[in-house]
């Protein structure tokens, strides 16, 4: 019921964005076609903006290829880590209302009797206490190592019995677990180091300040102002899919893997690697590459209808810390030109590959698909690269 009102209020009162219907283009629909033929994907969908005039939005392949079932451009997918910029626009929206200084909020700690979540207080590291909502943001916060891709977020059977509980281990269980058992790489707020993780606990701060759940205050601050209905944190085991979703398939190079839920059982990577709802803040959304783009629109004023930050925020979320070891890091964003350009990728082994942009040309489009063909992660960059070349070609005919 209230989420039913909020969308009323929307649409009588805030003259939100409607959703996009399918719109044709020959040529990018050429591109995607010709992107998931070449590399083995079942199905994919694209939308492209300029100004917020809509100029495709479409799809191609199929979303269940068992059930002959085509994509569309209403097909929900997994949008994997292109959730979170969505994260931070929580946290910005957060910060704005409480009326706190923008700065000081962001150098505020996370841990800690002064903290942000102080009621986690059994910390092997101490130097957790100094981590800061901007380090966890930025991918500052110390966590990650260089010589093994070790994710918790992703290990959560084995956390579960650690910590006696029923598997997979949610979220709070996974902080818990981490902050009594392991020790930071390096010390908080000196070099760029890729954290899911971090982001599992940008959604707890999420959750305290709001005092909802984290999906609840992104459906009803994030989602709902643009006309955004569809979007929700994904099922994870195949039975849990909405009947509309796509369905994902592992690049056939891709090994069984054991099941987070109960240790044993072997099956595709999409569907026993990952639970959706201890992801919520790094990786759990679906959505359309529509909705993406009116997010996109909804950050950069003078072409969204809907405005969901102040100005001055985005350019605070959106600008890039070149001191950190990677110069396109900025809070939540992968930011190029200054922060003129930002956008983020997503995938997860070896069922999903999404990614949005907007461009410093008024250009927005975002893309998902349905597989991740690749053997190694390092293969993502180019594989979007290539993508990318093309589409940038196309949008110099855009009016």
């Amino acid at each position: 019921m209230l989420r039913l009102f909020l969308l009323a209020l929307c649409s009588l009162v805030l003259g939100c964005a409607s959703q996009p219907t399918p719109t044709q283009n020959a040529n990018f629909e050429g591109i995607l076609q010709d992107f998931i033929k070449h590399n083995n994907i079942p199905g994919g969908a694209m939308t492209v903006a300029k100004n917020g005039v809509f100029a495709y939005n479409g799809a191609a392949g199929f979303a269940d290829k068992d059930k002959q079932t085509l994509a569309s451009a209403t097909t929900p997918f997994r949008i994997a880590s292109a959730t979170k910029p969505l994260t931070a626009i929580a946290v910005f929206q957060l910060l704005e209302k409480s009326g706190t200084d923008l700065q000081t909020a962001l150098n505020r700690t996370v841990f800690g009797s002064k903290g942000y979540l102080p009621e986690y207080k059994a910390i092997k590291d101490k130097r957790v206490l100094k981590i800061t909502l901007r380090d966890l943001l930025q991918h500052t916060g110390g966590w990650g190592s260089d010589k093994d891709d070790y994710d918790p977020q992703y290990d959560l059977f084995k956390i579960a019995q650690k910590m006696k509980v029923a598997p997979p281990a949610d979220a709070k269980t996974v902080i818990r677990y981490v902050l009594q058992n392991t020790k930071l790489n390096r010390d908080p707020g000196q070099q760029y180091h890729y954290s899911n993780f971090g982001y599992n606990v940008l959604a707890r701060v999420i959750e305290k300040l709001s005092n909802q759940s984290y999906e609840d205050y992104l459906k009803a601050n994030v989602m709902a102002p643009l006309g955004i209905t569809d979007m929700r944190i994904g099922g994870s085991r195949l039975e849990e899919l909405l009947p509309e979703e796509s369905r994902y398939y592992d690049d056939p190079r891709s090994p069984m893997v054991t099941s987070q839920f109960d240790g044993t059982t072997k099956g595709p990577m999409a569907y026993n690697e990952f639970y959706l709802k201890t992801m919520d803040g790094h990786g759990g959304w679906i959505g359309t590459p529509s909705d993406l783009v009116l997010i996109l629109h909804a950050v950069s004023p003078g072409i969204g209808k809907t405005e969901l930050l102040k100005p001055e925020t985005i350019k605070v979320m959106t600008a890039p810390n070149t001191k950190i070891g990677n110069p396109s890091a900025s809070l939540g964003w992968v930011s190029l030109e200054n922060g003129k350009q930002f956008g983020h990728a997503g995938a997860l082994e070896t069922g999903t590959l999404s990614y949005f942009v907007m461009k410093p040309n008024g250009v927005a489009w975002a893309v998902v698909f349905n597989r991740l063909p690749i053997e190694k992660v390092d293969e993502i960059g180019p594989l979007l690269k290539g993508l990318s070349d093309r589409m940038d070609q196309e949008f110099t005919k855009l009016k």
